[in-house]
């Protein structure tokens, strides 16, 4: 039985899929590349998958998507993606109790960013009949419906973004799936991208990049250069009362500039953070799927680690109920 997304537990495990990081630098090696979203959908070890990116929305044509060579097909006479074997696999994760968002931005080589609040609204639209439960002429993965937007800003302009992020709450308003606004700032506080809008909107999760900046994780003990304190009080003072901080790490050595850990010490970390702010701890996120690839049992000790030193809260436990069809790992 593989377990699910619980939005009230601390043990979740996130990941990134769509841009091959391993693979881009290990051209010599293909069959070691990122593998099929679905691929990583087969067992416990992730309970969301961040799809990325959509990285060039800037509201003079279609967005554009990235997926690092995973689809290459675009709808005639667009620059937009279709990829229908995508689609397929986000519903085969679903299928088996994961969510599936898609991330926004990405490296700040990408065309992006909201203006005015306008802006926020029309692409909130936009993306919704796109990505999410609306309609719309060309949708990347067909009749899939994505359970979510993550937002991995590292350029452009800021203003629209709360704006962008309440009207797609708007849309959110009676529907029948439990949708997803997540967020990766950089571990250096306050975000310089980020901010404002977590500061003004509502989001469930904070996925902060302990790695590549000086305040990693492995500097937990010196205070000088670690903060996750005031990572928790701004989760405790979002518009969201449910909003979680996760640990965001390196998937492999070659993953990030610094902050991958050996296991021994992650864990002993990651306990003392979760004693000290159990209430907004959500669980850990990983760059990224393609460092997964090839760093399995890193990633799967740690993955296992952490559902099963973490806790639910007292009103909801974590689902293990996956379709009667699903096999059982």
């Amino acid at each position: 039985m593989v377990s699910a997304y619980s939005p009230a537990c601390a043990n979740n495990v996130v990941t990134y899929w769509g841009q091959n990081s391993w693979g881009g630098s290990h051209l010599d090696k293909p069959n070691q590349w990122e593998k099929s979203l679905a691929s990583y959908c087969q067992d416990e070890t992730f309970d969301v998958i961040n799809m990325a990116f959509l990285v060039n929305y800037n509201l003079t044509g279609l967005p554009v998507l990235n997926h690092a060579f995973h689809c290459e097909t675009k709808f005639n006479g667009t620059n937009t993606l279709h990829c229908p074997s995508i689609g397929s696999d986000i519903k085969a994760c679903q299928a088996k109790g994961k969510k599936v968002v898609l991330s926004l931005g990405g490296g700040n080589i990408y065309t992006y960013g909201l203006s005015t609040a306008a802006d926020g609204q029309a692409f909130a639209d936009t993306v919704w009949n796109m990505f999410l439960g609306g309609t719309h002429r060309y949708r990347p993965y067909d009749d899939a419906v994505l359970d979510g937007i993550d937002l991995d800003l590292e350029s452009g302009e800021q203003t629209g973004y709360s704006a962008f992020v309440n009207q797609l709450r708007s849309h959110f308003q009676g529907a029948a799936k439990q949708f997803i606004i997540s967020a990766a700032p950089q571990c250096v506080y306050p975000d310089a991208y980020l901010h404002s809008t977590l500061s003004s909107s509502p989001v469930d999760n904070v996925y902060v990049q302990f790695y590549n900046n000086p305040c990693n994780l492995a500097n937990i003990h010196n205070q000088w250069n670690f903060d996750y304190a005031s990572w928790d009080r701004l989760a405790k003072a979002n518009a969201n009362p449910n909003a979680r901080v996760y640990v965001g790490l390196p998937a492999g050595p070659g993953a990030a500039g610094n902050g991958y850990l050996d296991l021994s010490m992650l864990e002993s970390d990651l306990a003392l953070l979760y004693a000290n702010y159990t209430a907004t701890f959500g669980g850990i996120m990983l760059w990224d799927a393609s460092w997964y690839t090839n760093n399995q049992d890193y990633v799967k000790q740690l993955s296992g680690w952490v559902k099963k030193s973490m806790k639910c809260s007292s009103t909801e436990t974590p689902t293990s109920t996956p379709p009667a069809s699903c096999t059982s790992y």
